[in-house]
């Protein structure tokens, strides 16, 4: 009879570790793979003298492909509260909203593309531009205060596992006078710091 139990005991502590293995395993390997791709999928921005400023998806030195990769990029402007609203409000006006397939190793995903005009901080404007730096509409400074650019995508692992990556890139207009001036100071292909990454989730 104590054999019978110490038996049935060892079956089930055995089917026990099999079971803990089959959920830990798999879970392991997600947190693994979400932590070692932290740094895919980085948003930086480029200037080319050429064209002018680019915000993209930086995949061009790495090995990983992303796929479903949504962006929205919107101007903003920030009413202040007042006697009859205590919180301030956004007035947002969508500049880019689109969807992409695929951005394979070797390429980068262009987020926004864009100049800045002017001759000093008060007749400043941002510019959107196409990618050949054609105009598409332009903004004084005095009229707006961030430039937001969201964007997710998938990371394609051999695990099969949804690795998602959600961020959130604001330039105020401060940033966008900096750049300006550093531009023209050098005016160079450079890579500029994005000044704010909010990484969503």
């Amino acid at each position: 009879m104590i054999c019978d139990i110490s038996f049935g005991l060892e079956t089930f502590i055995g089917q026990l570790l099999a079971l803990l293995t089959f959920i830990a395993f798999p879970a392991i390997q997600y947190i693994v793979l979400k932590r070692f791709s932290r740094k895919e999928g980085q948003p930086e921005l480029w200037y080319l003298p050429a064209y002018g400023f680019r915000l993209v998806i930086r995949n061009i030195p790495n090995k990983k492909t992303l796929s479903d990769i949504k962006n929205r990029t919107r101007i903003r402007q920030v009413i202040s509260s007042n006697s009859g609203s205590s919180v301030p409000t956004f007035q947002d006006k969508i500049l880019i909203d689109k969807d992409d397939f695929f951005l394979l190793p070797g390429n980068d995903q262009v987020l926004i593309c864009f100049n800045i005009t002017g001759e000093h901080n008060s007749k400043m404007k941002f510019v959107n531009t196409d990618k050949f730096g054609k105009t598409i509409d332009e903004f004084d400074f005095e009229n707006f205060d961030q430039i937001i650019s969201d964007y997710t995508a998938n990371i394609e692992n051999l695990l099969n596992f949804d690795i998602k990556i959600s961020k959130r890139v604001i330039f105020n207009k401060k940033d966008l006078f900096e750049y300006w001036k550093l531009t023209n100071a050098n005016n160079v292909e450079q890579r500029l710091d994005c000044k704010k990454i909010i990484d969503i989730g």
